[in-house]
């Protein structure tokens, strides 16, 4: 089961649950009754090196030399 972050907008209460996919999601903060929202955090994927833009891989062959 995937693991949800949640904050409350009124006291700043912050925790994780983990949630079926299917449930909906939390609205009301546990600790005071107020508004909760979802955290999202980055991406956790980064491309780095060459080889990952389309430039990369449009170079021409070098042509041979004609006397």
């Amino acid at each position: 089961m995937p693991t949800y972050s949640y904050k409350c907008s009124s006291c700043a209460h912050e925790f994780d649950i983990q949630q079926s996919i299917n449930e909906d999601a939390k609205t009301v903060c546990p600790e005071c009754g107020g508004e909760l929202q979802k955290v999202f955090g980055k991406v956790g994927i980064s491309f780095k090196g060459s080889g990952f833009y389309r430039t990369d891989n449009n170079q021409k062959p070098a042509e041979p030399k004609k006397d």
